[in-house]
């Protein structure tokens, strides 16, 4: 995936205007040890996140909806379930006259 790479050229993208702005490289292990830390806090958790939506359950517009994810079927049905109805385009509505 990408986020390996979005946070690391992120954190060299910042370690260049860094040692631009001041013309010359950080010499402060802390600085160092702070950007080390937040890459790899940013790499970690991206790729957690990406995973974990990845893997969510798909809904397919059931009633059911264990990721949280919105499809909810409208119809006459309780809470939902039923019947699903199709909203007419523009196309649907002429005919399909073109």
């Amino acid at each position: 995936k990408l986020v390996p790479d979005f946070a690391l050229t992120l954190h060299f993208v910042h370690l260049l205007v860094t040692s631009f702005y001041s013309r010359s490289l950080p010499r402060n292990w802390l600085w160092w040890a702070l950007q080390a830390a937040s890459a790899a806090l940013m790499t970690v958790g991206g790729v957690w996140s990406c995973r974990r939506r990845e893997l969510r359950p798909i809904s397919f517009g059931t009633g059911a909806d264990p990721g949280g994810g919105g499809g909810k079927a409208e119809g006459g049905g309780e809470g939902g379930q039923g019947e699903y109805e199709m909203v007419a385009t523009e196309e649907g509505r002429e005919g399909g006259r073109g």
